[in-house]
């Protein structure tokens, strides 16, 4: 008799390790958000603020992702960013960026075009 309790409580233990990793995969697959996509943008207002720098885009899209909304540039490439957008302000021209608009209240620009139209 031991050897079949011992052969259900190893099938038991193995089968809840393999519930638990099934159901910690769904959990964190469902927090990770892949929502990032390429958005032709006109810029709002953009300028550096008193610790970061911020840019405020407006998705031109037939139905917009986003209006108005606030984003952030990432530090190591604020500046380049910022003149980016403040060449397409000066130009008034329109960018395209890299952003998933709802990964956070502020979320960080990954990449930034000029449109050359």
């Amino acid at each position: 008799m031991d050897g079949i309790e011992n052969k259900r409580g190893r099938f038991i233990r193995i089968a809840v390790l393999g519930l638990t990793l099934l159901l910690a995969g769904a959990v964190s697959a469902g927090s990770v958000r892949a929502d990032v996509g390429w958005f032709d943008c006109a810029v709002n207002i953009a300028g550096p603020g008193d610790v970061n720098t911020f840019v405020n885009l407006t998705d031109l899209a037939a139905e917009p992702a986003f209006v108005s909304k606030w984003f952030l540039l990432p530090p190591a490439r604020a500046k380049e960013m910022l003149a980016v957008l403040l060449t397409a302000i000066n130009g008034d021209k329109k960018v395209i960026a890299v952003v998933d608009p709802e990964s956070s209240p502020y979320p960080v620009i990954r990449e930034l075009y000029l449109k050359a139209r």
